[in-house]
């Protein structure tokens, strides 16, 4: 080491003040995570820079010299006070602070696998998410970037990600077992309690599939009373997935939300209908934040992952 440097090595001093503190090499080390070796060497290195040692060894173990027993104490208060000195200044030196904000379908289904990738891309920005079906308030809740399900959007800079269509899709084996024929009738149809917000309703979707269309052969035979509300509902959509993964019944899907699925066979179509979705995933951007690196590293990299 360069004995004319300013400054010696910080972690040096860390572990000055340890063996000052523990009388022990061993016992320093294990404070700091490190080797009683490790602690001997920075110690070494310390009383180099200083040109005087610091520590004597003797049979009570170890022992400050004069110098030491002075300049410690000066010494771990400067280390305090520079300690408390990052910490106040830590929060400043965090380049960019992100808010998301979407809906619990879309931040289980696509977002929340994906996110990580954005984060490992781009450390320097700090990244939250609030789940909510409710609008954004850019200004009052402070959120950058927000992807809202919605047919469209006048008056905002709105991005269209999807271009969804609804359908049902089940387990391969209970795919399997379906009837060519009143397969509605066959397995239960599965809900979810929030299913009101996405309009993912069963009902609705059998009536636009036939709209006097002609008969469909696999969701046709509906003759007589038929309660679309009689299968299970489950708390949360990904609650419903996950059940639909297991074999129990048949669900209704807008495309986004279960592209990892089929692509891993996880989930299969049950039938050839499917409809154009009257709602698609949009982003949206705060006017105060427009301008910022977080959110326009952010909408960069979403329109590549829903486009490329």
């Amino acid at each position: 080491m360069k004995q004319g440097s300013r400054l010696p090595p910080l972690q040096t001093l860390r572990a000055m003040a340890a063996v000052a503190r523990t009388r022990s090499f061993t016992k320093a080390g294990e404070e700091l995570g490190l080797t009683q070796t490790a602690i001997s060497h920075q110690i070494a290195q310390l009383e180099a820079w200083l040109g005087t040692p610091l520590f004597v060894r003797s049979r009570k173990g170890v022992e400050l010299t004069v110098l030491a027993d002075k300049a410690i104490p000066d010494i771990v208060a400067a280390l305090s006070a520079l300690e408390a000195v990052l910490e106040t200044a830590r929060p400043s030196l965090r380049s960019e602070q992100l808010s998301i904000s979407t809906t619990p379908e879309f931040a289980s289904q696509w977002l929340q696998p994906r996110l990580g990738g954005f984060c490992v891309a781009h450390p320097e920005i700090d990244v939250s998410v609030t789940i909510e079906y409710r609008r954004a308030r850019f200004d009052i809740d402070k959120i950058g970037v927000a992807i809202w399900l919605a047919g469209t959007l006048p008056g905002t800079e709105a991005f269209r990600l999807t271009e969804d269509y609804e359908f049902a899709v089940s387990s391969p084996a209970v795919a399997r077992a379906l009837p060519s024929r009143q397969a509605l009738r066959a397995a239960p149809l599965l809900r979810y309690e929030g299913a009101r917000h996405t309009v993912l309703d069963w009902e609705r979707w059998h009536g636009q599939i036939y709209d006097g269309k002609g008969q469909f052969p696999a969701v046709d035979g509906l003759e007589g009373p038929f309660d679309f509300q009689a299968g299970p509902s489950f708390p949360t959509f990904s609650d419903m997935i996950a059940a639909c993964r297991q074999d129990a019944g048949l669900a209704l899907v807008r495309s986004s939300l279960v592209a990892d699925d089929l692509a891993a066979g996880r989930l299969v179509k049950c039938f050839d209908e499917i409809i154009p979705s009257d709602l698609q995933y949009h982003l949206v951007t705060s006017p105060a934040q427009r301008r910022s690196p977080g959110v326009i590293a952010f909408r960069k990299w979403i329109i590549q992952q829903m486009t490329g």
